[in-house]
């Protein structure tokens, strides 16, 4: 005797988009650059941090924070349906919807984008320049635009570029590439 899924879980196995997979994708990512990080040896020799703390501990945060993500996608799908059947009948064509890609929202492909940017451009031109215009554009993808309070975004950016110099520079003691170093 075979049970048949319910529609309801059937209907919520299928509509999972991009706020599931693109977390999936990413802790499969943390994954490898984790087993990565494992190889380079032990996080701590000596009572001092060895070169594979740093990038072990990122990688353990990063798959904790996109575990809970994905657990938060799961249960937003698991409750939608119940929501959506109450909240459509008086709201439906009040609010605007949010165009998807792929499941993707037009953010989540921001993120992307800029991210895949940075990247690229944090070796080429240095730190700096790099970090300052992506958590700038960051914040105005984020923050609705510029055209309100961007000198906090400004400020922003520089707070967290600075910041990040220090970590790196002073604490880690890792050489970041600079527009001047290069």
């Amino acid at each position: 005797m075979t049970s048949r899924p319910s529609s309801r879980q059937s209907t919520q196995r299928s509509s999972l988009g991009g706020e599931f997979f693109v977390p999936a994708a990413l802790a499969l990512i943390a994954l490898v650059y984790l087993v990565s990080a494992i190889q380079l040896g032990p996080p701590m020799k000596g009572g001092n941090m060895t070169a594979s703390f740093f990038p072990i501990a990122t990688a353990v945060l990063m798959l904790i924070a996109l575990t809970c993500a994905m657990v938060h996608a799961l249960r937003g799908k698991a409750k939608a349906p119940e929501e959506e059947t109450a909240a459509s009948a008086e709201f439906s064509n009040d609010l605007p919807r949010r165009r998807q890609y792929a499941g993707l929202s037009l953010g989540a492909i921001g993120v992307v984008v800029l991210t895949a940017g940075y990247l690229l451009a944090f070796d080429l031109i240095g730190y700096f320049v790099a970090t300052f215009v992506y958590v700038l554009l960051l914040t105005g993808l984020f923050g609705g635009g510029f055209r309100e309070k961007w000198p906090t975004k400004l400020i922003a950016a520089i707070v967290i570029t600075v910041a990040g110099y220090l970590l790196f520079e002073v604490v880690f003691q890792v050489r970041l590439p600079t527009l001047w170093s290069q």
